[in-house]
């Protein structure tokens, strides 16, 4: 038997070389997962790791491969944690809560599954459906914000969630995604969401031509970048322009703090991943790494809030509409891009 050792910390950059353990061990035939190292937990990683050991769980399960699990049980405040969450049902070891049955906090959201509302018929068929997926974020901003919905932070984990949720929609092909994120006293908040479709160099592909997942998440970060760039207005089903994610890569670039040890460096920060490849973003840095994962991700962590996110959004935007016209993009941001 295979002994395979979860990470001691769930962080964002501890995870490459689990991956590739995942990896180097998908067909072998009897491998155990040793759940009793981790002892602390981030955000991001916690949520991608997860998505990644039920991937690679389903394939062995699929193929009659023997694969066992060790340590869930073991007593320590991280596995309380991550039982509490849902963490061990989502990577379908059987114990802890059901993904979906904690009920949080008020300084966390616990894992919780988003599925895809049904598109509808009619002139505001279109508004529904954004209208559907505001609901679903709405009171999970709330949370993580910590404010009324009137405040300014309040307004910019709305826009945040409801941007990454409705792009999953949009592109990755799935009926659903996950969330996760936590606020703590010292009014930092980290989020992720996680999806398991086709990945963005997929949907880019369609507009890019052959690129490489790299080369795609560099794209996807640029101003009226989408898969429907090439689409006229009746074939653009969601009216997607490119800008969302543009915009709060920005806004988690902005806010981060730039300081040379790694500890601090964990902070103000966004993380995008998809299928092959990684980015994090701090400051006017971008960090470039591979990447082994089924889908598409995107972690953000923010050390404070804007004073007035309505109105860096709109300068974000209005420089990014500058600057994609300079590469010859015509396409402006959405009406929804812009509903801060």
């Amino acid at each position: 038997m295979t002994t395979i050792s979860l990470p001691t910390y769930f962080d964002r950059d501890t995870l490459s070389g689990f991956f590739n353990e995942l990896e180097k061990h998908i067909d072998t035939d009897d491998v155990c997962l040793d759940c009793s190292t981790i002892r602390f937990s981030k955000p991001t990683a916690m949520l991608v790791a997860g998505s990644k050991i039920r991937s690679w769980v389903r394939s062995r399960h699929r193929r009659g491969l023997k694969t066992r699990k060790k340590g869930v049980d073991t007593y320590s405040s991280a596995h309380s944690y991550l039982k509490h969450i849902g963490f061990f049902d989502f990577v379908l070891m059987g114990a802890g809560n059901c993904v979906g049955e904690a009920r949080g906090s008020s300084t966390y959201i616990p894992i919780t599954r988003i599925t895809k509302p049904e598109l509808g018929e009619g002139e505001n068929a279109l508004e529904q459906w954004y209208e559907d997926i505001q609901s679903k974020v709405r009171g999970l901003a709330r949370v993580i914000s910590g404010k009324p919905e009137t405040h300014q932070d309040n307004r910019m984990y709305n826009y945040a969630l409801r941007e990454i949720i409705r792009n999953v929609f949009e592109h990755s092909g799935c009926e659903e995604c996950y969330v996760f994120g936590q606020r703590w006293f010292d009014g930092a908040v980290e989020i992720v969401v996680v999806d398991e479709g086709v990945g963005i160099g997929c949907t880019l592909r369609e507009t890019l031509g052959d690129i490489t997942d790299q080369e795609a998440l560099k794209q996807a970060i640029k101003p009226g970048v989408s898969r429907t760039s090439q689409l006229s207005d009746a074939e653009n089903t969601f009216d997607n322009s490119g800008f969302g994610l543009y915009v709060l890569t920005e806004v988690a670039r902005s806010f981060g703090l730039y300081v040379l040890t790694e500890v601090a460096r964990s902070f103000g920060w966004y993380a995008l991943g998809s299928n092959s490849a990684k980015l994090i973003g701090y400051e006017s840095n971008l960090e470039e790494s591979t990447l082994n994962f089924n889908g598409t991700y995107f972690g953000f962590r923010l050390t404070r809030s804007p004073s007035d996110f309505s109105s860096l959004a709109k300068d974000i935007i209005k420089a990014g509409e500058q600057e994609a016209n300079v590469d010859g993009i015509e396409r402006k941001a959405s009406a929804m891009s812009k509903l801060f």
